[in-house]
């Protein structure tokens, strides 16, 4: 909104400039302007002004990120530099899932985004310390009141440690990023329960089923940063518990040990799944799911108190979203036994970290995106022609925004911005690394349907990265 009111009083200021100096100079000449002088002082004059600032633009924001990207390009490795050891074959997205404010499954969030239906708005329930609306992403049917009851007769029939067992330890914003999570497991462990090897599996005597092929079905869970580490593992043993009632075997059903240091970002998670596969040679079968919610009142008056609640005097805030998504991961023997259609690869991707003693950025960097951008596209092989979606975690941040405006400008000028580029943060708000695996989703979405998709994350200020989501180019890929 305040972008369009920006454009909208640079317009009539051109217009109003242009105008009051033609009456001047009229009136001061003492003469009477023809109709052509009418036509080209009051329309022509203020739209080629116009036309010439949006131009300028334009070339700016590209010379801006050309540097960086010649950078890019010099540093991509050449064909005959010398030989290195081959990467790891790319791993097969099987399934996506998600619930955001836009949509239910990235189908719904496509077209939503396409047609500029999936936009933050006012909620009369979130108020601001003034008792105006806040404007937020929520998910409608979010039942809070039942899934706070179901899950506080789990808790007391099963206690965890470090939680009171008197005391619900969970907010109402909690309870509902449980409950989005819920509803997209559920929607990755029925493509994985199609899982061939599972029924003979589930009959064989226990003796016999050791030397059966069913893959250990991996759980990488991307929780709300703010829980404490009780709070998580209560989160983790409840989505568990949801997987083995969905019929998963306990014995082949792995959740990585929680630690105390910070869970990595979603695209560095990726990256350490398919290296750790590269490593150990075993079979690929795993679920990466985020779920977080900021739709309360514990949230909102905490990014208030920290001045980093979007407002009229705070544009550069955050606008509270929610969600959850998911995707369902596996190498390709795997995804040809689960009968995936169609095949979808998830490229080797480029990421950087960035120091934390640094601080959070305010200006956008134009080359970095366009630098990891290339060097994903490099890795998996793709000309950026062959682009025909971008998917980004982006909110509506200028700073988030500049780097992909100037990103997508200098690799890929022939998308069209408003169809072709997805920021899932700006359709939905801020909803933390949810937003990069919806980006992800809508990029197996674009790709299962034969094109080839970039998803790009810019959202966190630590974290940056891009990835090539696509159909593979042939049958050589079999290896994984």
């Amino acid at each position: 909104m305040r972008a369009w009111l920006r454009r909208c009083l640079l317009v009539l200021a051109v217009f109003a400039l242009c105008w009051g100096g033609a009456i001047w100079y009229w009136r001061a000449g003492t003469r009477v302007p023809t109709a052509g002088d009418l036509a080209g002082a009051m329309l022509l004059l203020p739209l080629s002004l116009l036309l010439a600032f949006w131009l300028g633009k334009k070339l700016l924001a590209r010379l801006a990120a050309a540097p960086a990207l010649a950078a890019a390009v010099a540093a991509t490795p050449q064909a005959d530099a010398a030989p290195t050891a081959p990467p790891p074959a790319p791993l097969h997205i099987v399934a996506a899932a998600l619930r955001m404010p836009g949509g239910a499954t990235p189908e719904e969030l496509t077209t939503a985004m396409q047609a500029r239906q999936a936009r933050p708005a006012l909620d009369p329930d979130l108020l601001d310390e003034n008792g105006y609306p806040l404007l937020c992403g929520k998910v409608a049917g979010v039942q809070e009141d039942t899934q706070q009851q179901t899950l506080a007769a789990w808790l007391r029939q099963h206690p965890q440690p470090g939680l009171d067992a008197e005391r619900f330890p969970f907010n109402p914003e909690d309870v509902r990023a449980l409950a989005l999570g819920a509803e997209v497991l559920a929607d990755l462990m029925y493509a994985a329960m199609r899982h061939p090897l599972l029924p003979a599996w589930l009959m064989a005597p226990a003796s016999a089923r050791a030397a059966m092929a069913l893959p250990t079905l991996q759980l990488h869970l991307l929780l709300p940063a703010a829980w404490s580490p009780a709070q998580s593992q209560a989160g983790s043993a409840w989505l568990h518990r949801l997987l083995l009632e969905q019929g998963w075997p306990p014995e082949k059903l792995a959740l990585p040990t929680l630690s105390a240091t910070p869970q990595p970002a979603p695209f560095a998670l990726l990256a350490q799944i398919a290296a750790r596969a590269a490593q150990d040679g075993q079979p690929v079968l795993a679920i990466v799911l985020a779920c977080n919610s900021y739709i309360g009142e514990m949230s909102v008056h905490d990014w208030a108190s920290r001045e980093q609640l979007f407002s009229a005097g705070q544009a550069d805030g955050q606008i509270p979203g929610e969600g959850a998504a998911g995707l369902l991961l596996a190498n390709s023997a795997e995804a040809a036994l689960l009968e995936a259609p169609p095949s979808v690869l998830l490229h080797r991707g480029a990421a950087q970290a960035r120091d934390s003693a640094a601080g959070p950025r305010k200006q956008g960097e134009p080359g970095l995106l366009a630098s990891l951008a290339t060097q994903a596209l490099a890795s998996a092989a793709v000309a950026s022609a062959d682009i025909t979606l971008v998917s980004a975690d982006t909110d509506q941040r200028a700073g988030r925004m500049l780097e992909l405006m100037n990103c997508t400008s200098a690799l890929l000028p022939e998308l069209d911005l408003g169809t072709q580029v997805l920021s899932v943060g700006t359709a939905c708000g801020h909803a933390g690394p949810v937003a990069a695996l919806a980006a992800l989703a809508l990029a197996q979405h674009a790709a299962a349907s034969g094109g080839q998709a970039l998803c790009l994350s810019n959202l966190d200020p630590l974290h940056y990265g891009a990835i090539v989501v696509g159909p593979p180019a042939g049958n050589g890929d079999a290896a994984g």
